[in-house]
This record gives structure tokens, C-alpha cells and sequence, in this order.
């Protein structure tokens, strides 16, 4: 069975973070299970499926909180026909969405709605996916302890259905819990067997995040040459999924290192890689403050300060536009440094 995942737009640019950074709220274009519904006459399937079709529409405009609306409409006339999988794909999608809004109290219940109607209706799948939701809105919660707990009864579910995807999913799950809890080696083992696995699945969104987070692991542990594989992977997998942000984050840990190598020929290039995704975004936003960052450090390599000026003034401007405080700060030491 095909399980598709929606991508969900405007949420915050992924940046390349310091591994005790906890994930953002819950990932909508990771987690979520999104299975074509069956195709089953009367006009009231109909409106139920209009009303999901709407809701995904929104989520793509990025107006999550008409799209709860809409899945809320839609999971209460499936819960009428007795559809418990559509109605359970419903709730899974109003509970990432709260979660993404910060509303983690309403999250909580759709999610917990999502795999009681996927137990009721033997829907396997459908409890790994609602499980992993449910285990990240605990893990960004602070309550690791929790979140791993379901992601192991996930990872278990999974196994039984031989789902390359969901086991995928389970067990990066699983890593990144290790990483945040410090256990480098264990997070290690879990996401290569997720990349794994999600190369298995044809799973691109999926591969990028778990090899990136690999990346990042690598680092963290002194290992660069893995790390530097582990990127390009994700870099090439953030391109078969067309997702510029999965790019971005593989982009930045190979600049990381290269720029720390002084290999000068290979930041230009995957600077080059970063600019096309970035310089052209109108208004600027934070990722396009972010490229003039990496530019300035670049050019004060190459010795040519006053580009580096250049790039740093640039950057200044747009970070105070949006109110980056923080990285309004990077920029105005960067410039008194020149």
C-alpha cells in the first residue's frame, strides 16, 4: 500500500542545530500517514472526502488552522459511516497540525484518538504512525522517557507488518531520542538502519532526514568522513523529494566541515548549491540571511574582506527585518571583527 506524506509549508526553516536542540514541534512531512482512502459510493463519503481534500489543500497553503477545521468535519462524518481508517488518518493529521500550532493539549487527544480508532479498526499501520506522532509530541514536550516508550511499541507493530517505511520511521524516531539523551553509538546503530530501511521504502523524504541526522551524529562524535557521506546522502535525497529544506540542512553540514578543512574549492561549490536556494526568496527570509552568513565567512577565507563586508551588511539588514535578535548579533560581531 502506498503511504504518502504531505509536505507542510511555512514552518520554520531547518537549520543546521546543535545536537541537545530538540526537534521542532512534530515534523508533518515525516510523520504523517496519509493512505489514499477507499473509494466508496454515496454522496455523504462525498462531503467527507471533500472536506479532507480541503484540508490537505490548506495545509499546503499553509493554513493549519482552517485545515484542522476541515479534517474535523471530515473525521466525524467517517466516524458516522463507520470508516474507522479514514477517520483515524483524520485525527492523525488535526494531531500533527495542533502540534505544529503549539496546541498540545488538543494534539494529545487527536493523536490519542488516532490509535485508539486504528487498534478498533486492526489497522496495524495506522497505530505505528498515530504511536509516532504521539511519541514526538512527548519527546518536544520534554518527556523523553515517554516518547521512546511508543516509539519502541511502534517499532514492534512495525516489524509485524514487514513495512519498510513504518520501521523506518520507528527507528530514527528511536535515534534521534539517543542523540538527545547523549548515546552517540546507540543513535548511530538506529538511524543507519533507518537510512536503511528508507532507502528500502523508495522513502526520500524519510532518507534525507534520518541521513542528515546521521550527519550530525558523526560530527558530534569526531567522525567527518562518515559525516561528510552521511550529508551527501541526505543532500541527494532532499533533491529526488524536491524538499529545498532537506537540501539546506545537508548543505550546511558539509559547509561546516569544508569551511573548517579550508577546502575552499568545495564550500564554493556547495555554496553555489545553497545560493540557488536561497538568494531568489522575496521577501528574503531567514535561510537567505542565513546564506550571506556563510558567504561573509567565506569571503574572509578567500581574504577578500570587503565582499565579506558586503555580505555581512546584507545579512544585518535581514535579520533585523525579521527580528532575528540572536543572529542580528552574529552579524554586528562579524563586522566589528573585520
Amino acid at each position: 500500500m502506498n503511504h504518502n506524506y504531505l509536505l507542510v509549508l511555512g514552518m520554520l526553516p531547518l537549520l543546521l542545530a546543535g545536537l541537545s536542540q530538540p526537534a521542532s514541534a512534530l515534523n508533518l512531512e515525516e510523520q504523517l500517514d496519509i493512505r489514499p482512502l477507499d473509494a466508496t459510493q454515496g454522496s455523504s463519503r462525498d462531503v467527507a472526502d471533500g472536506w479532507m481534500q480541503l484540508g490537505n489543500q490548506q495545509l499546503n497553503e499553509g493554513n493549519l488552522t482552517a485545515a484542522v477545521d476541515s479534517w474535523a468535519e471530515a473525521a466525524e462524518i467517517y466516524r458516522l459511516l463507520g470508516d474507522g481508517q479514514a477517520a483515524g488518518q483524520a485525527y492523525g493529521s488535526m494531531g500533527a497540525a495542533f502540534a505544529t500550532l503549539g496546541q498540545y493539549p488538543e494534539a494529545e487527544r487527536a493523536l490519542v484518538l488516532r490509535i485508539g480508532t486504528a487498534r478498533d479498526n486492526d489497522d496495524p499501520l495506522g497505530q505505528v504512525y498515530g504511536l509516532n506522532n504521539l511519541g514526538n509530541l512527548y519527546v518536544n514536550r520534554g518527556r523523553l522517557l515517554e516518547g521512546q516508550a511508543h516509539f519502541e511499541e511502534a517499532l514492534q507493530l512495525a516489524r509485524t507488518t514487514g513495512d519498510s517505511r513504518a520501521i523506518g520511521l520507528s527507528l530514527s524516531n528511536l535515534g534521534q531520542v539517543a542523540t538527545q539523551r547523549g548515546d552517540l553509538d546507540v543513535a548511530v546503530r538506529l538511524l543507519e538502519a533507518a537510512a536503511n530501511y528508507r532507502i528500502l521504502a523508495s522513502d526520500y523524504v524519510g532518507e534525507a532526514h534520518s541521513s542528515n541526522s546521521l550527519g550530525d551524529v558523526y560530527v558530534a562524535l569526531g567522525r567527518e568522513t562518515n559525516a561528510i557521506g552521511a550529508y551527501r546522502v541526505g543532500l541527494r535525497a532532499g533533491v529526488e523529494a524536491g524538499n529545498s529544506a532537506l537540501q539546506i540542512r545537508a548543505i550546511d553540514g558539509l559547509l561546516g566541515i569544508y569551511l573548517g578543512r579550508n577546502e575552499l574549492n568545495l564550500v564554493k561549490q556547495y555554496l553555489d548549491q545553497r545560493s540557488a536556494l536561497t538568494l531568489g526568496t522575496t521577501p528574503p527570509d531567514l535561510q537567505t540571511a542565513l546564506t550571506y552568513r556563510w558567504l561573509g565567512d567565506y569571503y574572509l577565507k578567500t581574504e577578500a574582506p570587503d565582499r565579506a563586508e558586503q555580505a555581512f551588511t546584507r545579512g544585518l539588514q535581514i535579520a533585523r527585518n525579521l527580528q532575528q535578535k540572536s543572529l542580528e548579533a552574529e552579524f554586528i560581531n562579524r563586522l566589528l571583527a573585520l
